[in-house]
């Protein structure tokens, strides 16, 4: 082996600890901070067995039947405050040191979630969850940055799953947690949670703000001198992280125009759809199966679980092989129709048949991911990426709202039957959607492989084809990775 291979062999033995260091001090914050995210909105769904829905006046009686509008209403009120919220936050941490940001926004839902056991009556409670929608709108887009920042392209995809799969894992901890709270009993029993999870979530932020690393920039105190070197060769060498960019009105149009903008945004919402059967009605949805509010409680554990395994599973082929995201995006919504159905059509009683419906129904959360790592890894330029994601997070919350509405409490004797409708339908069309992407990305670029040759260019490298050093394109200049969209860089190719 000569000087030269020993050498690379070395620096690419000391990257990949670092990788792993960073992966040590990173993903348990990013995990566990998402998972709080998850808790504090999805208790509600306990809540509303535990006694909420009638102290606040959520649900009403017409005419000997029972409607669930105001419930409906209540949940969706968090996503309007999201949706509103969303776009300046993302825009906000493109500019803000993510750290610190980070922990104060963290430590302000906390304080508002706390504050969700003096509300008494059903209009405080919408506009409490309306604020408390403004503040969690922060952390999705701030960690996809944060992603962004630390990890090159082909790396992305493992750990989007992993902060993201705690939204499996929360509902599985919440799940035993909330079983405990409240089977405590109690007058009240739905504000044990609040004060709980409201409690939990101040406390952490302090962790975020004294413990989270700001940017490879500024590692802080637990990376050497030999790391700091490293980090920063891999932020140069990182075309789609850059930190605290000023904004760029440019790159701001350009992601409005942009198609794929929209089309993420409409994926998102498809795929979404699923969350109103999954979270905020699924204590409800399982207690029609004729189990007890207890009982229901306790069997949501398991949904958390397939969350959790098809989330891994599928990002694991995402980042081992390449080009094939938008062919395992289809696949990924299979269970999740095949869940739709078997709810539907098996008979509801206490047996295992329309729980492993409900469970396949849980894998939902894998598609979307796969959809962040293709929007992450596709876009750069900071305030397009910012934008970029910020759709994608409105999408989010257009499909949450739409599902809070998807579940009439008046179809509870055809099993919902308009709720597994547009479960089905959102998957149907996420799969279709990943296949146009797939065919405009290898549509661009064959055009950009025309371009190139024949304005003589350097061979393009693919965004996750690894070169002979360290799996991007060595720098040649300082000004191929400024701050510039995937649309003004011509030596840039999309991941399929």
């Amino acid at each position: 082996m000569s000087s030269d291979e020993l050498q690379l062999a070395e620096y690419k033995a000391a990257e990949r600890r670092l990788v792993r260091k960073v992966d040590w001090i990173l993903m348990p914050i990013l995990t566990i901070t998402l998972g709080l995210q998850y808790y504090d909105k999805a208790v509600l769904g306990n809540a509303a067995v535990f006694g909420i829905l009638t102290d606040l006046g959520l649900t009403q009686t017409i005419n000997g039947v029972t409607y669930t509008t105001r419930y409906s209403t209540a949940t969706a009120a968090f996503y309007y405050g999201y949706i509103v919220a969303v776009l300046p936050m993302a825009l906000i941490f493109a500019r803000a040191p993510l750290a610190k940001a980070a922990g104060l926004v963290v430590c302000i839902w906390g304080v508002i979630c706390i504050l969700t056991v003096v509300c008494h009556n059903y209009e405080g409670f919408v506009a409490q969850r309306f604020f408390l929608g403004l503040a969690e709108s922060a952390v999705s887009p701030a960690f996809v940055t944060v992603t962004a920042l630390w990890y090159k392209p082909q790396e992305q995809a493992t750990r989007l799953g992993i902060w993201y799969s705690a939204t499996g894992i929360f509902s599985m901890v919440s799940g035993v947690i909330n079983f405990g709270l409240g089977h405590a009993g109690g007058a009240h029993a739905w504000k044990s949670l609040y004060y709980f999870c409201g409690s939990v979530t101040i406390a952490w932020s302090f962790v975020i703000f004294f413990l989270m690393p700001t940017s490879p920039l500024e590692p802080g105190r637990f990376f050497n001198e030999a790391e700091r070197a490293i980090l920063l060769r891999r932020f140069q060498e990182n075309p789609v992280g850059k930190d605290r960019q000023p904004f760029h009105f440019d790159q701001f149009v350009e992601a409005l125009l942009d198609y794929k903008t929209w089309l993420y945004l409409l994926m998102a919402t498809s795929i979404y759809i699923c969350n109103g059967s999954v979270t905020a009605f699924g204590a409800k949805i399982i207690s029609g199966f004729g189990y007890t509010s207890l009982q229901s409680t306790a069997l949501l554990i398991p949904g958390g679980a397939v969350t959790c395994v098809t989330i891994y599973i599928f990002v694991y082929f995402a980042d081992k092989y390449k080009n094939i995201r938008t062919y395992l995006l289809p696949l990924s919504c299979i269970p999740v129709v095949i869940g739709a159905i078997v709810i539907w059509a098996a008979p509801w009683s206490p047996t295992a048949g329309p729980l492993i419906g409900y469970y396949l129904v849980a894998s939902f959360g894998a598609p979307y991911v796969l959809l962040l790592s293709l929007a992450s890894a596709n876009t750069t330029g900071t305030t397009k990426k910012a934008v970029t994601s910020g759709a994608i997070f409105i999408g989010y919350n257009v499909g949450n709202i739409a599902a809070a509405y998807l579940v009439f409490a008046q179809e509870a004797k055809i099993k919902y039957r308009s709720t597994w409708i547009s479960v089905i339908v959102g998957m149907v069309f996420a799969s279709l959607a990943s296949i146009v992407l797939r065919f405009a990305y290898v549509y661009e670029n064959k055009r950009r492989d025309r371009l190139a040759q024949a304005t003589s260019e350097a061979r393009p490298v693919a965004e996750d084809e690894k070169s002979s050093t360290d799996g991007l394109p060595a720098i040649d200049s300082v000004a191929a990775f400024e701050d510039k969209t995937d649309k003004q860089r011509p030596e840039f190719r999309y991941t399929l």
